[in-house]
């Protein structure tokens, strides 16, 4: 499972931040040091000495220099940051008071490291006569980086440092630094059982390990020998937890709180622990979020079956059965957007009968779901899902994934919505015209083969559905033709195209689409956004029945060819013959069991 992950640490001392060069990462060290209050002296990256052969191999005896003495008196506090092409990260911040007497190891990760120093009340001649005097041993390229506004700040960079160098500034300590691999961990079954688990590199929503709700302790096996330090709950407070050996830890599963998606989960914080050598986990793999999960079982509403299968199922939110019934798509719902929208992120998890889990992403976030469900299959050998910034296939041989489209780098070409159409191999989506500038949609129709699409210009509008959030357009395919949204007088219609040409309108957005006929949810213009008003039934050719509303207050949506509404944790499914909202109720008659929305048309019930 060690290549499903990548972990976000949540904090101010490992926050990560997109970088156009190394003078913004100088800024969030200067606003840092600003912030007496969030000193971490304890989230220690350095050792007090150095360990490493290659680090023991350079002298550290500090050259004398004239006016170095008044260095460690004037100093106020001492930050350490790293950086590469993608970003960078204050790793390690102190205090003067913090900084170690005798020689000590810095060890680093990405490609670049710096020093920053704040002094107090430093004269620009007393900062020249620093400056003058500071040392490197070691081969590295450093500078001391110029353009800062005060006189009390020395920052130092360094680039492509091969094997470890030594810093020497005034009177402090010689500080070597050494880069190495980040410290990992993964999951390790206790006494040889073979325990179902899950690791989820979930980034900001937190990194993630499911297992079932019948164990009390988690194990995890680190990939260096640790030092002695605790995990601590995300207020500080020590876990209970101890060391096995110097790379075992065994946690236990005590005052585990209820999560937002109804789970038992227990917070880890990592970022204090250390190898021996001083080397910390890597960005995004200081936190971890315990989670248990109940035995569940998936079935098929329509005959009762089982679908899936596998020991990992009842981790999953969703499942996406391939046509062959040969592989699945597993989907953990993550969390909402993290800032204004109305998106949802998830990872998506390949399963094949007697294979390992495949994480296709750990972290995608999506506001494109053909058919209520967030990834879909072309083929029984290749999936789609689509996001605002492009459209993506995923070869589940080869293991690959490949861009369909992509938006422009500068987002005014997101996609508002995308669906393949599996009957006639054609890739259909709605792009903004100028996103910065209109609402305006283009059309275009990706054929098998063909790189170029067959583009209709100024196609339609998308109008808000609620703040920050345009409707999706919905594209739904049907074997003998294509339900496409558009905008007319404010309010959204769906156009019928027929394979042979016809077409036909309706008001409503198509929603789902059944032999009995097309479910079209009504909206009417509000002052500010659209506003539901109900839902009508629609033969293509014909008018549009109204129908009895769901139950007011509840969330509809769609599961195979049914249409179901939840309120609270009420289920009912709308009955076409008594025209009438019913008590939803499972084939086998489980009482514990929930639809699912997607249109395999499945539900989930838990099992003793």
């Amino acid at each position: 499972m060690e290549n499903i992950i990548k972990l976000n640490k949540i904090g101010v001392v490992s926050t990560m931040v997109r970088l156009c060069g190394f003078g913004l990462l100088l800024s969030v060290i200067l606003l840092l040091n600003a912030c007496e209050d969030n000193t971490q002296g304890s989230a220690v990256s350095v050792s007090p000495q150095a360990t490493s052969p290659e680090a023991s191999a350079i002298n550290t005896t500090a050259p004398s220099a004239i006016g170095e003495s008044m260095t460690r008196i004037k100093l106020q506090r001492l930050i350490f940051g790293e950086q590469n092409s993608s970003g960078g990260r204050v790793f390690q911040e102190w205090k003067a008071t913090d900084v170690p007497h005798e020689p000590f190891q810095v060890v680093y990760q990405l490609e670049d490291v710096s020093v920053n120093a704040t002094f107090a009340n430093l004269s620009e001649e007393e900062r020249r006569q620093l400056t003058d005097h500071i040392r490197v041993d070691g081969n590295v390229k450093w500078k001391i980086e110029e353009g800062t506004n005060s006189t009390n700040q020395v920052s130092i960079r360094f680039q492509h440092g091969i094997i470890p160098f030594v810093l020497y500034v005034g009177d402090l300590p010689a500080m070597t630094f050494i880069r190495k691999e980040p410290v990992s961990f993964a999951f390790s079954p206790s006494s040889g059982r073979d325990v179902p688990h899950l690791i989820v590199w979930a980034q900001e929503y937190a990194p993630r390990l499911l297992i079932p709700e019948r164990e009390s302790s988690v194990e995890l096996v680190f990939s260096e020998e640790m030092k002695k330090d605790l995990p601590t709950t995300n207020e500080g407070v020590t876990l209970a937890a101890k060391w096995i050996d110097t790379k075992h830890l065994l946690v236990q599963l005590d005052n585990m709180r209820v999560g937002e998606q109804g789970l038992k989960e227990l917070y880890l914080r990592m970022d204090n622990l250390r190898d021996v050598s001083g080397n910390r986990l890597g960005a995004g793999r200081e936190s971890l979020l315990v989670q248990q999960a109940p035995t569940t079982a998936w079935r098929y509403a329509q005959s009762g079956e089982i679908a899936g299968g596998g020991p990992r199922d009842s981790f999953y939110d969703q499942l996406v059965v391939s046509d062959d019934k040969q592989s699945y798509v597993g989907i953990v719902r993550l969390g909402g957007s993290m800032g204004d929208g109305d998106g949802t992120s998830y990872a998506f998890i390949l399963e094949q009968k007697g294979k390992e889990p495949v994480v296709i992403e750990n972290v995608f976030y999506s506001t494109i779901e053909p058919d209520n469900q967030p990834i879909q299959w072309m083929d029984d050998k290749t999936l789609m899902y689509a996001s605002y910034y492009g459209v993506y296939a995923y070869d589940i041989e080869k293991r690959e994934k490949r861009i369909l489209h992509e938006a422009d780098p500068q987002e005014a070409h997101n996609i508002n919505f995308a669906s393949y159409d599996t009957t006639r191999g054609l890739l259909h989506l709605l792009s903004y015209e100028s996103r910065h500038e209109t609402s305006g949609l283009e059309r275009l129709t990706y054929s098998s083969g063909d790189p170029l699409p067959q583009r209709t210009q100024a196609y339609t509008t998308t109008v808000q559905v609620a703040k920050y959030s345009a409707l999706d357009m919905t594209i739904t395919e049907a074997p003998d033709g294509t339900y496409w949204t558009r905008i007319q007088a404010d309010v959204p219609y769906t156009d019928y195209e027929s394979k042979s040409g016809a077409k036909f309108t309706a008001k409503g957005i198509a929603r789902l689409v059944t032999k009995q006929g097309v479910y079209l949810q009504q909206f009417e213009k509000g002052e500010f956004q659209l506003e539901a008003s109900g839902w009508t039934l629609w033969q293509p050719g014909q008018t549009a029945k109204r129908i009895a509303n769901p139950p007011e207050g509840s969330f509809t949506f769609t599961s195979g060819a049914d249409l179901i509404a939840r309120k609270e944790d009420r289920y009912v499914i709308y009955d076409l013959p008594r025209n009438k909202w019913v008590p939803w109720e499972a084939p086998s008659g489980e009482k514990n069991a929930v639809p699912i929305r997607g249109k395999d048309g499945l539900y989930r019930t838990s099992v003793e």
